[in-house]
């Protein structure tokens, strides 16, 4: 397995950098998304052809604020609520997938905020802007050493780890326990193994360490301490609901790509159908949203209200989206004819291959179906993404 070779970094955290900067709210949040968002179009190609995002494409996504939205305002953040947080991800979708996958998974960087002691935070994320991988599952071991943690481990699929500052890793101690180490992005060697049909800009290699001293304080457990208020929007149940927002913006891509070029040929259609195809496709990427949406915006009003939301319903909602979402994109390549298969000229054939593989993503995977089954009949299964 060879080791990939990064580009530079494009510049070192400021440390000391004040934590607040120019007030933002929730709204101009979005804007900035939602205007930078509309430029992803034109960069998108090179995204993809460089398996990364490019340094002035990175700056731009930094640029927005959304990377540190879901931050206190203390640190810098807006604190975003589940639907707003969704709602950029799909916007920034509906430009570049592998944009909006990244920044999706970087977002997750706050669950250290609910995790960590604010100085051991503030050690670590001196500046609220830094870049974060996040690898989950605990794939990775340790013994104890002096203090800390000789970790050990190979992770897959860590997106963004190409222009990442720091890696949430998952680990196992020695007694058995999972743990989640803050890490250096600089300290883990990059395997090349992001060789996909589709989400290519993410560069999601496998990483791994082998024998890396991680500092106790720089390590946390994923359920809460309960030492402190977990604010509604940093639950991890609640950071996995964004990822909804990815195959909502793709199909709206894939829809507005095939408009475009069916309206240039209105009178010469591929096949007497499209017309139909068309409506159908925007019906089924319309009812994936209206679904989603409502379903946030449920769970987050019983949140609020002190009320437990109903288990699974997410769940079943971002399945939906992707499966729906997958259709529609489908129906539109077809539409279009030969025309979709010219990268250039369209955004369908991108569009199809990343819903695709965005569809292999376990929170939105078939094994959804049978866990809310098994939740409706009375059982309880553990899987996270329920």
């Amino acid at each position: 397995m060879t080791t990939l070779e990064l580009p530079p970094r494009t510049g070192t955290p400021r440390t000391g950098t004040p934590r607040t900067g120019t007030a933002r709210t929730a709204a101009s949040v979005l804007d900035r998304v939602r205007s930078y968002a509309a430029g992803l179009p034109a960069t998108a190609p090179e995204t993809e052809r460089l398996g990364r995002i490019p340094g002035d494409v990175l700056a731009g996504l930094k640029a927005t604020g959304l990377l540190r939205a879901a931050l206190p305002p203390r640190l810098g953040g807006v604190e975003l609520t589940v639907p707003e947080t969704t709602r950029a991800i799909d916007l920034l979708a509906e430009g570049d997938a592998s944009v909006a996958w990244c920044a999706s998974v970087a977002l997750n960087a706050s669950l250290a905020v609910v995790s960590l002691p604010e100085d051991v935070f503030a050690e670590l994320f001196p500046d609220p802007d830094l870049i974060t991988a996040t690898v989950l599952p605990p794939a990775g071991r340790s013994v104890r050493h002096g203090g800390g943690h000789l970790l050990t481990g190979r992770w897959t699929h860590a997106s963004g780890i190409t222009h990442a500052d720091r890696v949430l890793a998952g680990f196992l101690t020695p007694e058995g326990t999972p743990r989640v180490a803050v890490l250096d992005a600089a300290q883990v060697r990059v395997l090349d193994t992001w060789h996909t049909t589709g989400l290519r800009g993410t560069g999601s290699h496998d990483i791994e360490v082998a024998d890396l001293f991680v500092p106790e304080r720089h390590t946390f457990a994923l359920a809460p301490s309960g030492t402190r208020a977990e604010p509604l929007h940093l639950r991890a149940d609640n950071l996995a609901l964004k990822m909804a927002g990815v195959p909502l913006g793709i199909g709206r891509a894939a829809l507005a790509g095939a408009r475009e070029l069916l309206s240039a040929r209105r009178t010469a259609l591929p096949y007497p159908g499209v017309r139909a195809d068309l409506a159908h496709a925007e019906s089924l990427i319309g009812a994936a949203d209206a679904y989603v949406y409502r379903t946030l915006e449920q769970a987050w009003a019983a949140q609020a209200a002190g009320l437990a939301p109903e288990r699974g319903t997410a769940a079943l909602a971002r399945r939906f989206a992707h499966r729906a979402c997958r259709e529609a994109v489908q129906l539109l390549y077809d539409a279009v004819g030969s025309a979709a298969v010219y990268t250039e000229r369209t955004p369908l054939d991108r569009c199809l291959r990343d819903v695709v593989t965005a569809g292999r993503h376990v929170a939105s995977a078939e094994k959804v179906l049978d866990g809310v089954g098994e939740l409706r009949l009375g059982g309880a299964p553990e899987s996270p993404h329920l």
